[in-house]
């Protein structure tokens, strides 16, 4: 078989007749010098069968012991790989006919890590949102922040992720998270286009949405129950809410701003840098976006812990975010332990 200009690496467990729709996606690619690896993890129902029946040599199947996670089988995907450019794509996405030619257009003009927009379709196939262009404002520290971006969104050159030691197979979830802050801090960066190309199945049952949050940062205690209510009325009531979120907004367009003007803040192509601020002010000042509703509390010994959950791929990204945050949303969090005094009393 000869070598694609683009190899896309698709892991799948027991998606049978499902993953056809993703199979044909790519099949409609307006750029069709690719080749397709599904990497069976496993799989006990029919899905093997499914993906033999194509009739297009392009598409290979590869068989694999159960991981139960997708790390395993992209590695496993990279090992087959031959192509001087990889893409992904979960068994439950779907590109549009453009993706692989915007990820090939990103290469050619000298990119090593792009990212696409997205458009969330609900299971019920009605779309639930179209990805803003403020979702393309990159940076290393925002990665630290989010998960940006999800693998079906995302081509790399040959040879990025085994650069920093492939894709975790730990099974703490977040592995695209994890990958991207490992290429981050190893110097690569993303370049990001504001071409949707990339239709994501969301689902209430996705690994992220169920994870566990075993990270946090404590800014307080609380003596009891009825102080820990007394809190969250506090931090609901309007006045504190428009107080945090002029101090949210401050402190991240200064954080914004600064990168800008360093030139070290990656934006859609075509998007100015008095574009990307006014439009991440507009963002950042909305009455529509709730104020710290994520923060909890800990039963402890005797008293209650206020954290604000971290979600985190590991203990080191969880530490440095804690460190993130308490330089670059430290008003917010003073608010909070001004309202902890207050209704400790």
């Amino acid at each position: 078989m000869t070598t694609a200009a683009i190899d896309v690496i698709c892991p799948a467990w027991n998606r049978s007749e499902a993953i056809r729709p993703t199979i044909d996606s790519v099949l409609a690619q307006t750029f069709d010098d690719w080749r397709l690896i599904v990497v069976s993890d496993g799989c006990t129902d029919d899905t093997d069968d499914v993906v033999r029946s194509y009739d297009d040599e392009r598409i290979q199947l590869i068989r694999t012991e159960r991981h139960g996670h997708p790390g395993g089988p992209r590695n496993i995907g990279l090992a087959a790989s031959t192509a001087p450019a990889i893409a992904y794509l979960d068994y439950d996405d779907q590109w549009l006919p453009e993706h692989l030619a915007v990820l090939r257009r990103e290469f050619e003009g000298g990119a090593r890590l792009v990212a696409t927009a997205s458009i969330g379709m609900n299971a019920q196939g009605e779309e639930e949102y179209r990805s803003h262009r403020l979702n393309g404002l990159w940076h290393p520290e925002l990665q630290l922040l989010w998960p940006l971006y999800e693998p079906s969104r995302v081509g790399h050159v040959r040879g990025l992720p085994e650069s920093v030691g492939g894709w975790t197979t730990d099974h703490t979830g977040m592995e695209d998270w994890d990958l991207w802050l490992r290429l981050a801090d190893a110097g690569e960066r993303f370049t990001t286009v504001a071409d949707r190309t990339v239709v994501m199945l969301l689902r209430d049952n996705s690994r992220r949405h169920t994870m566990t949050v075993s990270h946090q940062l404590t800014l307080g205690t609380l003596p009891d129950e009825a102080a820990c209510i007394k809190l969250t009325e506090a931090i609901q009531a309007p006045e504190v809410q428009d107080e945090l979120r002029s101090c949210f907004a401050e402190e991240m367009l200064r954080f914004y701003s600064a990168k800008a003007a360093s030139g070290e803040l990656v934006m859609p192509k075509g998007m100015t840098t008095d574009e990307a601020l006014t439009g991440m002010e507009k963002f950042v000042t909305d009455p529509a976006t709730p104020m710290l509703r994520e923060l909890s509390f800990v039963q402890e010994e005797d008293h209650f812990a206020v954290v604000h959950p971290l979600q985190c791929s590991s203990d080191r990204h969880a530490e440095r975010l804690r460190a993130f945050l308490r330089t670059h949303d430290a008003g917010r969090h003073g608010i909070v332990r001004r309202l902890i005094a207050t209704v400790s009393r």
